[in-house]
């Protein structure tokens, strides 16, 4: 029972090392790329839709 247990802990130690080092990556093109946001539009500019109702 206990040998199972172990297994089973270091199945899942493997499996986070390996997630952990795929978005390690992915979030480092995340930063590099820069997502556009509202302090790159100009200054006057209106949106098309109001937020009225």
């Amino acid at each position: 029972m206990i040998g199972v247990l172990v297994v089973c802990a270091l199945v899942a130690l493997g499996a986070a090392v390996v997630l952990g080092r795929g978005i390690r990556p992915a979030d480092a093109r995340a930063r590099a790329e820069r997502l556009f946001t509202r302090a790159d539009l100009p200054a006057a500019f209106q949106p098309g839709v109001s937020a009225r109702r």
